[in-house]
């Protein structure tokens, strides 16, 4: 017979006892109620609010430094698309949307603009990026040293293994 409907027999025969929880520390939770706040053994500062407990952040919520548009001043976090386009640019959509027409409209000799030059600024800064985390991937996270000859033999292999593959497909 299993444990469970033993317990259930027990407990309809009216011999059931419940199971006795013993703590290991002899000090009792305090009861805490709605809106006091207190600091843990770890530093970490809680809140108690109806019916859970709540960790209060050191760091400033989302909600509460909105981001706002440099050009028009309007909050971003409205909408996903003013969002996502200030965190990449620092203006909401819109503006984002003039700052790059005015910048088509500004002509640069006979068939550029500013546009075109700003489109490879971004490119370039993408790739910078890119570069410093390949190189802290690859010199600074690996136990691989800056000198190392098989590291170093590796490298000039690929190269030279694209140098050729290019001047076979040129031919």
């Amino acid at each position: 017979m299993s444990k469970n409907i033993k317990k259930i027999q027990e407990m309809l025969a009216g011999n059931y006892k419940p199971t006795i929880q013993v703590s290991m520390h002899g000090e009792k939770t305090p009861t805490r109620k709605v809106g006091d706040k207190w600091t843990d053994s770890e530093g970490d500062q809680w809140e108690q609010k109806n019916g859970y407990r709540s960790k209060i952040s050191k760091l400033p919520g989302i909600g509460i430094i909105p981001h706002q548009c440099k050009d028009c001043n309007k909050n971003c976090d409205l909408q996903k698309r003013h969002k996502d386009t200030w965190m990449r640019m620092g203006r909401c959509f819109h503006c984002q949307l003039n700052f790059e027409l005015d910048l088509k409209d500004m002509r640069i000799g006979h068939n550029g603009n500013k546009w075109q030059f700003w489109v490879k600024l971004q490119m370039l800064k993408r790739w910078e990026t890119i570069d410093q985390e390949v190189q802290h991937l690859v010199f600074h996270n690996s136990e691989v040293k800056h000198n190392d000859k098989a590291l170093l033999n590796a490298l000039a292999n690929e190269n030279q293994r694209e140098t050729r593959e290019k001047i076979k497909s040129n031919t």
